[in-house]
């Protein structure tokens, strides 16, 4: 096909001219799009057993068609269920996410597009798109269970012997569609099973099905928000009895693409080839190699899900917040609730406001708890009741005041004692507690399955994160601390399930990083003590806008990267006997005994990340971090690592002498390095 024929004159200009390929590996078919000397050619296969065989099947159809050789193309981008089992040898290729590949290729395939409906063989998809160039805003998808997904539609085929290639069709010549009210793919199944056996019309039941399907997307639409131009891709998008339902549910018709949508994941794929092929061009002839990694979707994400903590629009039971990264989230999301840190750095009104509460002498982070409430602070002002574990005094005066002030709030205890079964026990029965608090505030059982269900989810996103935290450890790091620091706080407000398709979207723009073989490397230094809240980029922002030659590699504080070093066992026992042996475990806290495991912790991390210089930051009237830096400086001491002391609050007028500090702390460091060499 001449791309001339296929796009309008102002896409087919920022269509490549150099040849390349893009292959999208669904879980049913395998699709891939090649673009050469103005011409597109596709390939549709069946998904085999083995992903490299099945993505060679696809390049053989293609180069059969154009006339090319594997080394005839510039660049590859493999995206889809299997897109990271592929190796294409000596020609250069990465993976793309399918979301960001269905977003450019949808972008080409219609006029402004804003929403795809993206259905395949195992999960559904609805991605907003920028519709002048493709690029992913928002998207929400149902990965949980087939119900939604073309395999639904397969298994409800197969039922009434008909080929699922059929079922559209059929679903057309319906009187009235059945009710499929089932939201599990083999409840639904019997409900056919059972209606047909009374003499329900196929024709009735296949439009049932389709109309169940569509709720699912209706319901995922809903979530992201309808925006006009609406394409729909995918195998499911070939269905046209679904097409048919679901512009009934929309109330408008979808956009026409001039060629087959199922393709849109394929060609977002050969698009980005053109791009990587273009910028490796470049990179050659500058000689320079840059890096940059795009969290617009973790942090649109995180933006959503606090509009609906703060609309109560999540579908959970109760909105409920935590104070300390020793509240088992296993329990929380097990409970069915809407559930975030409170993590929020108070402005100096909120910080002032608290106060009035409080003595002057606490902390700012827990002054602008208090004050955040006091001044309604919307992501607070949606609570139902507040959680703790019991670590530092401060926390524990504050937690008292927020349940004597604001809101309802349960104190838990914390045993201090580490290594000792006698403090795993009595937090066995404080975790026991915190359940039955649970079940009284929603009025319903805890299922200790879902607990041990969670602890997999959570231990996942853990290893994701540490994953992630490990490109830091190259010579030139591929993260900032900045970066990293947001990647840390959405684990603190996106549900679980949320959370680790957008952290596996990151790792995968992480694995295309390679570190330069050449170049000065840069002071490296650890972030360590005591809490840095979200909003508090004083200290980052100047250390990242103010010297371009010193990268922060590790956060060593319990906003950072340290409640991520552990997972929870899963034993298979008692499951709370598990989370109390876990959270006991974890990176500890200073207030926890012996104050040694902390310290050794951190200078293993110091060690582990190659540091040059230690910022040892700590809020002023800490009782953890400020009465032990002692411990810490003098073990970093001993290792030869320098460290700066920063005591720090919310306030602003102090950004000058920082900024003095961290310079002179930094030229020491140059000064040491250069004595080195």
């Amino acid at each position: 096909m001449n791309i001339s024929e296929i796009f309008a004159a102002n896409k087919a200009a920022r269509i490549p001219g150099n040849p390349v390929a893009g292959i999208d590996i669904g879980s049913r078919q395998s699709k891939a799009v090649l673009i050469a000397e103005g011409k597109l050619y596709t390939a549709l296969t069946a998904t085999g057993l083995f992903m490299q065989a099945t993505a060679q099947e696809l390049l053989e159809d293609l180069f059969s068609q154009s006339g090319l050789a594997l080394l005839d193309l510039d660049y590859i981008v493999a995206t889809g269920y299997g897109r990271i089992a592929l190796d294409f040898g000596p020609v250069p290729s990465r993976t793309v996410t399918e979301i960001s590949c269905h977003g450019l290729g949808a972008s080409f395939l219609g006029d402004h597009i804003q929403t795809i409906i993206d259905i395949g063989g195992q999960d559904s998809k609805v991605i907003r798109i920028d519709p002048k160039d493709g690029k992913v805003l928002d998207f929400v998808m149902n990965d949980k269970c087939a119900a939604g997904t073309g395999r639904f539609l397969e298994k409800v085929a197969n039922i009434l012997d008909y080929e699922v290639t059929e079922l559209g069709a059929l679903s057309l010549q319906a009187e009235k569609p059945a009710e499929i009210s089932s939201q599990c793919v083999v409840f639904a199944e019997s409900e056919i099973i059972s209606e047909r056996a009374k003499g329900a019309k196929e024709s009735n039941l296949a439009a049932g099905v389709h109309c169940s399907v569509a709720k699912r997307v209706n319901n995922l639409l809903n979530r992201v928000g309808i925006l006009p131009n609406v394409l729909f891709s995918g195998g499911v998008s070939n269905n046209t009895g679904m097409v048919k339902t679901m512009e009934d549910f929309l109330g408008f018709p979808m956009a026409v693409s001039p060629i087959n949508t199922v393709y849109a994941g394929a060609l977002g794929s050969a698009l980005f080839a053109g791009q990587y092929a273009r910028k490796q061009a470049e990179r050659s002839s500058s000689g320079a190699e840059q890096f940059t990694i795009d969290l617009t979707n973790l942090n649109n994400a995180v933006e959503r899900q606090q509009e609906l903590f703060i609309e109560r629009a999540a579908g959970k039971k109760k909105n409920v917040a935590y104070l300390c990264t020793y509240t088992p989230l296993e329990i929380l999301s097990a409970a069915d609730v809407s559930h975030i840190r409170m993590l929020h750095a108070g402005n100096q009104k909120e910080v002032n406001s608290g106060e009035t509460i409080t003595q002057s002498i606490f902390c700012d982070f827990t002054k602008s708890i208090l004050g955040s409430m006091q001044e309604n602070y919307p992501l607070y002002s949606s609570l139902d009741k507040v959680y703790t574990f019991y670590t530092c005094d401060c926390m524990r005066k504050t937690a008292e005041a927020l349940g004597n002030n604001f809101i309802p709030t349960s104190i838990f205890n914390m045993p201090r004692l580490l290594g000792n079964k006698d403090s795993e026990n009595y937090l066995v029965t404080e975790l026991d507690g915190f359940v039955k608090d649970l079940e009284k505030l929603t009025k319903e059982k805890v299922d200790k399955n879902k607990i041990r269900e969670n602890i997999a989810l959570y231990n996942k996103a853990r290893g994701l994160i540490r994953e992630i935290a490990g490109y830091r450890k190259h010579s030139l790091p591929a993260l900032s601390s900045s970066q990293f620091q947001a990647i840390a706080r959405s684990f603190y407000y996106l549900p679980v399930e949320d959370l680790l398709p957008r952290l596996e979207e990151i790792l995968e723009q992480l694995r295309a990083y390679k570190a330069p073989e050449a170049g000065e490397r840069p002071l490296r230094l650890m972030l360590a003590g005591g809490i840095i809240a979200d909003g508090d980029n004083k200290l980052t922002k100047l250390i990242e806008e103010g010297s371009p030659g010193v990268r922060v590699v590790i956060e060593d504080n319990c906003a950072g990267y340290s409640p991520f070093a552990k997972d929870v066992p899963d034993t298979g026992g008692d499951v709370l006997q598990d989370l109390a042996a876990g959270y006991l475990n974890q990176a500890p806290c200073a207030r926890m005994k012996p104050l040694s495991d902390r310290v050794d912790f951190s200078a293993k991390l110091a060690e582990e990340y190659d540091v040059d210089g230690v910022i040892f930051f700590f809020m002023k009237f800490c009782p953890c971090y400020g009465i032990s830096k002692n411990d810490f400086v003098h073990r970093f001491q001993e290792m030869g690592i320098l460290v700066l002391e920063i005591p720090g609050d919310y306030s602003t007028g102090d950004e000058g002498q920082l900024k003095t500090r961290l310079e002179a702390f930094i030229e020491v460091l140059e000064e040491r390095r250069l004595t080195r060499v």
